[in-house]
């Protein structure tokens, strides 16, 4: 692994403070307004295009009783948006109801309804499923479809015009085609002034809320904040735009939905002192986890219930799927690395298998294994479809457009959905070939912003975690090389046996997780190594000395022997 160390952005001074030094290395000009964002951070929601008239079509359907129909997309940013607008409308109105699709059926409103291409045999829950989401909306006077189908123009006329249904889209994802069937509030719309392009569903409700509370007036919106929080981070919008930070902020600090609660609780994470890694390493997880195992009313319900006696049942029921889910994950990468040919500037690896809920997931974890663009997939009936990843901030989605053939990649430019005919998967990969830019040396990089020696380590820690409390896309993990450390012993630990810990003589330590006992083993006592990774404060209360413990440790990219 090469080890490179960031170069400053600003130039640091020798007199800087070590929160000065690092955000001069990231570019940052204000930290204090970085770290610590203020409601003034928030844009005005009305100019987002189309935002007055849909809240005033929302008002008037629970003025007149109308019958309101939302919709759930399968992913954590889905869940939680229409959760904060289901739990908001109920404030005002019982004649509201929800549908829902699976996620290994995809996403939009048409995999909800559609039962023309299903096999009566095989799909008979799914195709009585999708019966149920329209009738549904064929009584409902309002269907609110919220964090996708911007682009599911056939459908949205079919509801409209057959089914005889008012549409409002409240999404984020990028237009692809014009929608005249729907009343759609979208950051990505031409013409919408609204300044940040980077807000999630979950981001695009609140505001649509705020805007609607202007006219009602009885309801706190902010009471739905911690949702808004766990939709924009775990849809991994940019954490450089001060709007989504606050937000996100306020959410960490303001938990209050039972069934999140819950979720860490059950993850055994201190709700006292929540970091970004909370949502993307305990909820969002979770979440997603259950949807890609065809299990998304769990995670529906435990959103929508307020007894922490369910929530727990639903929880336990949620760890175990997710077990099976990890378990699952594992064996499709390994099956899948036996067909990967890492010659290739873009790995394609398709199977008659494929799951489309894993598609996404396993795409990334082989862009980040491989280092370069991967697309996941399932040929079937002649069409190649799936899921894409992105590698290095390549805008893979426009360079696959730009195909000279017939070709669909839709969703965001780092991550989404692609269609293919089977007979040009070979003209394809001539095309990424001939055309891929090269994306850096295959060999794996660690970028580090900081190096100091193992004596320093107590001295930067606190102030290096300021920054990594929220951390993530468009603002990476502050990084550090620590020299200097003298090995006592690495062992093995945790259940599955995949985490390392390696004790050292210095009063800290050092983690690594998804590797097996064969990691670090070389290392005896005494000797001394650097170590490239996150450096934060491990905490914990010690119940059999009553007493909080506080140790440095290093969550590990890399080490190198002296």
């Amino acid at each position: 692994m090469n080890w490179v160390q960031r170069k400053p952005i600003l130039k640091p001074n020798n007199n800087d403070s070590i929160v000065e030094k690092i955000a001069k290395i990231r570019g940052i000009q204000d930290y204090n307004r970085f770290l610590n964002p203020t409601d003034e951070e928030l844009h005005n929601p009305y100019l987002m295009k189309n935002i007055q008239e849909a809240s005033s079509r929302i008002v008037k359907a629970i003025s007149n009783n109308e019958r309101i129909v939302v919709s759930y997309d399968p992913d954590a940013d889905g869940l939680t948006a229409t959760t904060v607008m289901l739990r908001y409308l109920k404030n005002y109105t019982d004649n509201v109801d929800y549908i829902y699709g699976e996620r290994n059926d995809g996403h939009g409103i048409t995999e909800m309804i559609k039962i023309s291409h299903l096999n009566p045999s095989k799909d008979a829950d799914r195709i009585e499923h999708n019966k149920e989401n329209t009738d549904k909306i064929r009584n409902a006077d309002l269907l609110i479809l919220i964090d996708s189908s911007t682009n599911d123009v056939d459908t949205c006329k079919f509801i409209k015009e057959k089914l005889k249904t008012d549409i409002i889209i409240l999404d984020h994802h990028a237009i692809e085609r014009k929608n005249p069937y729907a009343l759609i509030v979208n950051p990505q719309q031409d013409g919408c002034e609204y300044p940040n392009k980077y807000l999630s569903g979950a981001g695009v409700v609140f505001k649509t809320l705020q805007v609607m509370e202007d006219t009602l007036g009885q309801v706190d919106v902010w009471q739905y904040v911690d949702l808004v929080a766990v939709g924009i981070y775990a849809d991994v919008m940019r954490l450089d735009v001060l709007e989504n930070r606050y937000l996100i902020m306020q959410g960490l600090r303001n938990m209050r939905n039972t069934g999140l609660i819950r979720i860490l609780r059950g993850g055994k994470v201190d709700t006292f002192r929540l970091k970004g890694d909370a949502i993307g390493f305990t909820i969002a997880p979770m979440l997603n986890g259950v949807a890609r195992m065809n299990n998304i009313k769990l995670a529906i319900d435990i959103l929508l219930e307020d007894d922490d006696k369910i929530c727990k049942k639903l929880r336990l029921q949620m760890q175990k799927i997710n077990n099976l889910r990890k378990e699952r994950q594992k064996e499709i990468i390994e099956q899948y690395k036996k067909n990967v040919d890492d010659s290739k500037k873009v790995l394609i690896v398709s199977d008659e298998q494929s799951i489309k809920g894993f598609n996404g997931i396993v795409a990334q974890q082989l862009s980040e294994e491989y280092k370069r663009p991967v697309i996941v997939g399932r040929v079937h009936n002649g069409l190649l479809s799936g899921s894409f990843r992105s590698y290095n901030g390549f805008k893979f989605k426009k360079f696959l457009n730009q195909f000279d053939g017939d070709i669909e990649a839709l969703g965001h430019e780092g991550a989404g959905g692609i269609e293919i005919s089977e007979e040009l998967i070979p003209n394809l990969e001539k095309y990424f070939e001939r055309h891929m830019p090269s994306l850096d040396d295959t060999q794996p990089t660690v970028l580090y912003d900081l190096e100091i020696d193992v004596s320093e380590v107590n001295q930067y820690v606190k102030e290096v975690d300021k920054f990594n409390l929220l951390a993530g896309s468009g603002f990476p993990k502050v990084m550090v090389r620590v020299n200097n450390i003298t090995v006592e012993e690495p062992c093995c630990i945790g259940e599955t046996r995949e985490t390392v810990k390696i004790s050292t003589l210095n009063d800290m330590e050092l983690i690594k997780f998804r590797v097996n006992e064969e990691y670090a083993s070389e290392l005896e006592y005494f000797d001394s190594i650097d170590v490239v990774g996150q450096l934060t404060m491990n905490e914990w209360f010690n119940f059999a000395i009553k007493k909080k413990i506080s140790i440095p440790q290093v969550m590990l990219n890399d080490y190198r022997k002296n």
